[in-house]
């Protein structure tokens, strides 16, 4: 039996780190056969009470109001999580091979084993991609600590085509792959001839955290134009709460908060939640949470997101199992949702098949089989 080593910034068996990946590539793994150990290199204490609550607080306060720079991203951490990295390496000596989940730790100076890297994007590419500046002094030193453990990776996987694409460049010398995106979802059928009651009595899903507000805002502005019309559509939000908000929530948009997949009571509100949906929507531009949206995508909902380039390069500049945002407006959101009720059941479970379908390449049986292979662990 090989052994696997997982290390992850967080608890591996909960749900709530990094959007699931840790908690299904671990258990993917177990079932699959592999003895595996997770390993929570995650630093709390004075350090990152220091940096986190004053000096990153005085940074952004006086003098670099928009700087992405933190505790994770000093030495401080590194010298920390690699000491915790140092004694998982004495402790499970028969490691057949490490995998980091994030691109700021490795145990590569520790061990001759195999060493692989996953994770979503740098933070270099955080910087010029989403935030669209160059980095300022102090995520300069950032940048050059995670380039210190990128270039030491045996492997190197990226869950995004174009971040995979991005970094093949930054980093020419390094073994870098995109093998497709997974599915935060374990395997089930879905049930075809149910998926017509969702017409009955229409509701949305969105699922995201708070960086995903300016979609959310005007999901919730189109669902009040809509029932305004007197079209009755509700919807339910799960990972943001109502006090997040100023204003009053109207009784048809129902607040869930963060549901916790391992907590099985949560977990079967998430899934009656996008089981019955009419549709997934989140509209935020830029990056509309792409591991949410394929997830919906393999309960069978119709997705209206905006137009971004993960999305586009891994299905297309159309597509078939609902449509692009193009300014994230209440008016286009609640056109679209609009053009599904008028549609008749046929084409409506049409639409949630070809979701379906899209999806279930993407599952983490197959994504776990492609990074073995890539490794030749087997």
């Amino acid at each position: 039996m090989k052994t696997i080593t997982v290390l992850t910034q967080g608890n591996a068996s909960s749900s709530k780190t990094w959007s699931n990946i840790p908690y299904y590539l671990v258990e993917t793994l177990k079932q699959k056969g592999y003895k595996v150990n997770a390993v929570d290199v995650e630093v709390s204490g004075w350090g990152r009470f220091f940096y986190d609550k004053l000096f990153c607080r005085l940074l952004r306060h006086s003098f670099l109001p928009d700087t992405t720079y933190s505790f994770d991203r000093t030495m401080s951490f590194q010298r920390a999580a690699n000491k915790r990295i140092e004694e998982a390496v004495i402790k499970f000596p028969e490691t057949d091979l490490f995998i980091s989940t994030s691109f700021s730790f490795l145990p590569s100076k520790y061990t001759d084993k195999p060493c692989a890297l996953l994770c979503d994007w740098t933070y270099e590419y955080l910087i010029s991609h989403f935030k669209g500046r160059s980095p300022d002094f102090f995520e300069k030193k950032g940048i050059a600590v995670q380039d210190s453990v990128i270039k030491k990776a045996d492997y190197i996987f990226s869950l995004f085509p174009d971040v995979a694409e991005h970094m093949k460049r930054y980093y020419p010398k390094a073994n870098i792959s995109y093998l497709g995106n997974v599915i935060n979802a374990l395997p089930f059928d879905l049930d075809l001839p149910s998926l017509e009651q969702r017409l009955s009595s229409p509701r949305v899903a969105f699922v995201g955290l708070s960086k995903y507000k300016a979609g959310l805002e005007s999901l919730m502005a189109s669902i009040n134009l809509l029932n305004s019309q007197g079209i009755s559509v509700s919807l339910d939000v799960i990972g943001m709460a109502s006090s997040d908000f100023s204003f009053e929530i109207p009784p048809y948009i129902r607040f869930h908060g963060y549901l916790e997949k391992s907590d099985k009571e949560q977990f079967k509100k998430y899934n009656s939640i996008l089981k019955g949906a009419l549709a997934f929507i989140n509209t935020t531009p830029q990056w509309a949470g792409f591991s949410s949206s394929l997830e919906a995508m393999y309960y069978g909902l119709p997705i209206f997101t905006s137009k971004y380039r993960s999305f586009v390069e891994t299905f297309g500049e159309s597509i078939e199992f609902g449509d692009y945002s193009l300014n994230n407006k209440p008016d286009e959101i609640s056109s679209f949702i609009q053009k599904l009720l008028s549609i008749n059941k046929e084409e409506y479970v049409q639409l949630c098949s070809r979701a379906r379908k899209m999806a279930e390449p993407f599952t983490w049986s197959a994504y776990v089989d492609k990074i073995i292979s890539k490794i030749d662990l087997a």
